[in-house]
């Protein structure tokens, strides 16, 4: 029986003691580190946005894409064709990054899933083989991962739809409706997780995979919790002691180098690389611990069990 500790534990080794796996955690960063509770802040609007998700949706709620916007692009082209054309060149390089950041947020996805469980089992696949795994997997992983946040999105706009009522009545409604909402979405959340895992560990199919990904998290609801509990814990923690550390060498930087721009500005691009180098650890270790917890319930055999049933189990005897 595996214990908690020795799960993450070796998620930290693998993350690292392994610095292969440091390109694919640095793009796995985009899917978030927080997990469940990512979702429920970004769904209020506080969540981290990448930058060019914003830039499209910058188009979109500035009118361009509305009948006047595309009224106004038409007559661009005929009174201004230069200015135009630079316009949509520089919107079609946006686009060629977006798709790319998309490939390789997915292909980094699946690589360092891969990698991780085959660290474990003193196993390890080259570059070439993590990326024809992540080619070879992309449009599935990536069709979870847009169906986790479809449905995401689904919930808490009807949940968000009763707020704009006022009355008594749908007040008292809105409170259970919420609490089954936000049970629903974390479900879901879980449920993708372990689907993705599935595809890629056991070559689950596309259509049976949430369905098997929910059967495993049916069986582990509790441990899915208290391990998502304990990342959140981790994630918070050492980023809060990130933060102090990082403001006390930076107010100590300015104080000794207050006339010298050169060492100033070193010492940020310095501060900068730890603050990422530090986000890449964290992204690992947060799949590197779902990849490895993946693999041990997923078995037959329950090779882990939650901490909250063996304390009740020890009060039992």
């Amino acid at each position: 029986m595996y214990t908690y500790r020795q799960i993450l534990a070796q998620a930290l080794r693998t993350a690292w003691f392994n610095p292969g796996l440091w390109f694919f955690g640095f793009f796995a960063i985009l899917l978030g580190n927080i997990g469940e509770l990512d979702l429920v802040i970004s769904s209020y609007g506080f969540g981290r946005d990448n930058v060019l998700l914003s830039f499209w949706r910058g188009l979109a709620d500035g009118g361009l894409f509305s009948p006047a916007g595309v009224s106004g692009t038409i007559k661009i082209f005929f009174t201004n064709p230069v200015y135009l054309f630079a316009v949509a060149l520089f919107c079609l390089i946006i686009l060629g990054l977006s798709v790319l950041v998309i490939w390789l947020v997915v292909v980094s996805q699946t690589a360092l899933i891969a990698q991780v469980v085959n660290i474990s089992k003193n196993r390890k696949l080259n570059w070439r083989e993590s990326f024809g795994l992540g080619l070879n997997k992309f449009w599935p992983v990536l069709g979870l991962n847009f169906l986790m946040r479809l449905a995401f999105w689904f919930l808490f706009t009807l949940s968000g739809f009763l707020a704009f009522f006022s009355s008594p009545v749908v007040t008292i409604i809105f409170i259970p409706t919420f609490v089954i909402f936000l049970i629903l979405i974390i479900s879901v959340s879980f449920t993708s997780k372990y689907a993705i895992c599935g595809l890629i560990l056991k070559d689950w199919k596309f259509v049976s995979s949430m369905k098997s990904g929910f059967e495993v998290f049916k069986r582990n609801w509790l441990l899915s919790l208290e391990i998502a509990f304990i990342l959140l814990v981790v994630y918070l923690f050492v980023n809060v002691s990130l933060l102090f550390f990082l403001s006390f060498i930076l107010v100590l930087a300015l104080k000794i180098y207050a006339s010298f721009w050169f060492g100033l500005i070193l010492i940020l691009f310095l501060l900068s690389l730890i603050f990422f180098f530090v986000q890449i650890i964290l992204s690992i270790f947060h799949w590197a611990t779902w990849a490895i917890i993946f693999e041990l319930i997923s078995n037959k055999k329950n090779l882990v069990d939650s901490l909250t049933s063996r304390v009740f189990k020890s009060l039992a005897k």
